[in-house]
């Protein structure tokens, strides 16, 4: 191509080095064709500022390039733009050619089927024009970047790109979703439209409806007797078919090539992901898959239901080991009933416990949500529920097991990773395993400690970057970054990083 001289040619110039990226093998390869494509489309408003694709591109290579926060702020300005009487009144502004090219397109659901996703996406490209197409994707883009499908945040924006395409599968569940968990009388008006619509979805709309009608259900108080009512003979209590008839649906999901155990319960994170979109919403999860082969081994502390576990039995096979370690006795159900459906064992090896620095008997807090339980050392000091649990720690079960080699380390435990890390130091300056752990609790980023305990270590921090698929090193032990995520990695490990492309 020869020096563009229109901002389409710009933007075509930009999509070529994209797909350069995709094929680049090395991080600073990927790094340097997302610079190139930012450049170019920077150039195409250059020569038209209302170039919309050249508009909405840019956006993405800012956020593959780092500037994550720069571009939703911009995005939603952009959204806010084109849905002003200027752009309403001439649909062709900033659009000459058929179809607008993106460098990102909305992920489509897995569930839908392979086949089902490619008509979807070419009924998508036939059916709205170049401009509703346009405003669908950035509805998308900003849904899929603004936060988790079950938080209030991204959620105007997958209303948009619901009403924008009626037949946007994700869109419409997530909305239904939504909607189901708060109660909202359009919930399940939303889920039998799906469930009548999408033929293929009707059981899981259907599961999902089944999960939240206790919701739509006053729960009535004995003790207080209907207006106008006389006082009835005393009868014996009957079984309520609400939450307890809840509590009795078994919940699967597909899941990385298995059958997995959810939660029966809306208010569960992983149920209401994994019904809503059919995968993980963490991109670490990416990363794991670069860094995991078969025949290695892997640490899960605080698996809940297994969102990670699973996808380190898929990366690493029958050859490989995973440990599972949950307290919680319903994750704990569902691990075992995901283990034995799928007959992982013993290549995924479930370990009933909490993680700490010493052992010794603590207290499981329960949340309204498991992903959020936690472990306190007094029960007196909480006023939620409590159960006694065992602690162990990871140099115990490691030593146990025969100190095998440990890979990779996942540490998610709402804000106690320290005592986790502590007490699997012999593990840890042994293996030198490549350390994921959580970086946010309750709200707050709380990495900084974990951070400093590892450089202690030798280890370097980082944070992944999901669309150019490698890590950037950070001072995370002066501040960490604002990532849920943390990547922790030794210099014995380097060699391992590289070959996954990751520095």
């Amino acid at each position: 191509m020869g020096i563009p001289t229109t901002a389409d040619e710009c933007n075509e110039l930009g999509i070529s080095h994209c797909l350069k990226a995709q094929q680049a093998k090395t991080s600073r390869e990927r790094r340097a064709a997302w610079a190139l494509a930012l450049a170019a489309w920077r150039q195409g408003l250059d020569l038209d500022p209302n170039h919309l694709p050249c508009q909405f591109n840019r956006l993405h290579a800012l956020l593959a390039l780092g500037s994550g926060y720069t571009a939703l702020q911009e995005g939603k300005e952009l959204l806010s733009r084109l849905l002003t009487q200027r752009y309403l009144e001439d649909p062709s502004l900033g659009l000459t050619g058929s179809q607008p090219k993106l460098a990102w397109d909305p992920p489509r659901l897995a569930f839908a089927g392979k086949k089902a996703r490619r008509s979807s996406k070419a009924a998508s490209a036939s059916r709205l024009g170049p401009r509703e197409r346009y405003l669908h994707t950035l509805a998308r883009w900003l849904a899929h970047h603004s936060g988790v499908v079950y938080r209030p945040e991204p959620l105007p924006y997958w209303r948009l790109a619901a009403a924008i395409d009626p037949e946007d599968l994700e869109a419409q569940m997530v909305v239904a979703m939504n909607a189901a968990a708060q109660a909202q009388p359009e919930g399940a008006f939303l889920l039998q439209k799906i469930a009548d619509h999408f033929p293929g979805q009707k059981d899981r709309a259907l599961q999902v409806l089944q999960l939240a009608l206790d919701r739509y259900i006053p729960q009535k108080d004995p003790s207080k007797p209907e207006p106008d009512s006389e006082p009835e003979a005393e009868t014996p209590p009957e079984k309520k078919p609400t939450s307890d008839a809840v509590a009795e649906i078994e919940i699967w999901a597909q899941y990385e090539g298995y059958k997995l155990r959810l939660e029966p319960d809306l208010k569960s994170i992983a149920t209401f992901v994994l019904l809503a979109q059919d995968r993980w919403f963490e991109s670490e999860i990416e990363l794991c898959r670069q860094i995991l082969k078969p025949g290695m081994n892997a640490i899960d502390v605080g698996a809940n239901v297994g969102v990670y576990t699973f996808l380190f039995a898929r990366c690493v096979g029958e050859s490989g080991k995973v440990y599972a370690i949950e307290p919680t006795p319903g994750c704990l159900q569902c691990l075992r009933a995901t283990v034995a459906q799928n007959q992982l064992d013993p290549s995924v090896q479930v370990v009933e416990a909490a993680v700490g620095e010493e052992p010794r008997e603590v207290y499981l807090v329960c949340e309204g949500a498991s992903v959020f339980n936690r472990i306190v050392t007094d029960p007196m000091s909480v006023v939620e529920e409590t159960k006694p649990v065992q602690q162990i720690t990871l140099d115990e079960l490691w030593i146990s097991e025969g100190s095998p080699d440990i890979d990779l380390l996942k540490v998610d435990v709402e804000g106690a990773e320290v005592p986790v890390l502590k007490g699997g130091r012999k593990l840890i300056e042994t293996c030198s395993p490549v350390i994921l752990f959580g970086n946010q609790n309750v709200g707050q980023f709380s990495g900084l400690e974990s951070a400093k305990l590892l450089a202690e270590l030798g280890y370097l921090i980082y944070v992944y970057n999901p669309v150019i698929q490698d890590l950037s090193i950070v001072q995370a032990s002066v501040q960490p970054p604002t990532a849920s995520n943390l990547v922790a990695v030794h210099p014995n490990r380097f060699s391992l990083a590289s070959k996954a492309g990751l520095i």
